[in-house]
């Protein structure tokens, strides 16, 4: 069997999984706040299923390498159905933030399915496999989008509870098509060493790559938890509006991850995570400066690019750097450092949206962005460095 065949079974649970996550991630800051949370505390929603993630996902890429990817995703998917359903039934604040929790805690998906697809690739077709992930990212969070844009209803009486029950049912899909149809790989079957965050952490260069990882992804969330205010704030969007610029933004990514397998073989991973990061630098810029809806469109084209090519790129690099014992260890602590950015990515992105003006985290962000892109430029390199003289 091909390698992208072994891989389609995974691509297409974790496509559903995500058009279960992007249905509720529009409405979940609106959700919030039906229930009294200001902008700051809804932003904090996002914070919470980041900070749980954060302490369970090398946790679960760890026990991956141990028991083996399909049951960690198994177990996953299921208490992933529990988390939207309990979502669903949310009556007061905490319930929404509780439920969140449990999500994060549990989420040990994306960091086995990464590794998953470094047990059936060579190292020549690492980038095109995860790639071809990211794809199924990039269609399930258009797909998504769009069934809570569909499903919540008007601004005026938005509906919560569809939304929820939409990504419990696409969780349980996502188990059911894992269970069936996805085959442990060989190659982690001989695998009895694992790599722990500390020893993640002792090497410099993985050490500085997921540092850089971590800056950028703080970025990225500092859009991700306060677009939703942002457009409300500026234009006086509602749920239904942002869930389909979001659906706009995951056709992008998924033609772009799509393809991220041929860029990155002719481009290297290196030049491909700094052009994400110039992408993700120029869609700050435009959302300080944009007057009219239509100019969301480029805001969100810019990201998608940013996030389509910067992720699979990067999770290669990773993937690359990972002896063949250690990928779930590795891969758990590159998702690790993403999570960790959640945390306060939309907290400090919150805060200052709250106390400075709308338009004031994208300024800030944009000053970062313009300092990070000589460490991602140092830091890919010093990787690639190691890749080649590795062989």
């Amino acid at each position: 069997m091909s390698e992208m065949k072994k891989l389609a079974p995974v691509a297409l649970a974790t496509g559903i999984s995500i058009i279960g996550l992007g249905t509720v991630i529009p409405i979940l800051p609106f959700y919030a706040k039906s229930m009294d949370a200001d902008a700051f505390t809804a932003a904090l929603v996002f914070s919470t299923f980041s900070a749980a993630a954060f302490f369970s996902t090398p946790f679960w890429g760890s026990l991956s390498d141990k028991i083996g990817r399909k049951p960690v995703m198994l177990l996953s998917a299921l208490c992933t159905v529990i988390a939207y359903l309990w979502l669903a039934h949310a009556s007061v604040l905490w319930e929404i933030f509780a439920s969140r929790a449990f999500a994060g805690f549990t989420a040990g998906w994306l960091a086995t399915s990464q590794a998953f697809v470094a047990d059936v690739t060579l190292q020549e077709n690492r980038a095109k496999g995860m790639g071809m992930l990211g794809a199924a990212f990039g269609i399930g969070f258009t797909i998504g989008p769009g069934l809570g844009a569909w499903s919540v209803g008007s601004i005026d009486n938005p509906d919560f509870t569809t939304p929820a029950y939409i990504a419990a049912a696409m969780a349980a899909l996502s188990l059911i098509v894992a269970l069936i149809f996805v085959k442990e790989p060989e190659r982690h079957r001989d695998i009895t060493a694992r790599m722990p965050m500390r020893r993640v952490l002792k090497d410099g260069v993985l050490a500085r790559l997921l540092a850089v990882y971590f800056a950028v992804s703080l970025m990225f969330t500092a859009i991700e938890g306060t677009f939703a205010f942002w457009a409300a704030d500026k234009f006086g969007l509602g749920p239904r509006d942002v869930g389909l610029y979001l659906v706009f933004a995951g056709v992008v990514t998924a033609i772009v991850q799509g393809g991220i397998g041929r860029i990155v073989r002719k481009r290297g991973e290196a030049k491909v995570v700094l052009l994400g990061v110039g992408f993700l630098f120029l869609s700050f810029l435009i959302m300080t400066q944009i007057t009219g809806e239509n100019g969301i469109y480029f805001v969100m084209g810019a990201l998608a690019l940013a996030m389509g090519l910067h992720n699979p790129a990067m999770q290669s690099l990773f993937s690359r750097l990972a002896s063949a014992q250690n990928q779930g260890g590795v891969m758990g602590a590159a998702q690790a450092a993403t999570a960790l950015a959640r945390v306060p990515g939309p907290a400090w992105a919150g805060f200052v949206f709250a106390h400075f003006g709308a338009d004031m985290p994208y300024y800030v962000g944009a000053v970062v962005l313009f300092f990070l892109i000589f460490a991602v430029l140092i830091v890919t390199r010093q990787a690639t460095k190691r890749i080649e003289e590795a062989g």
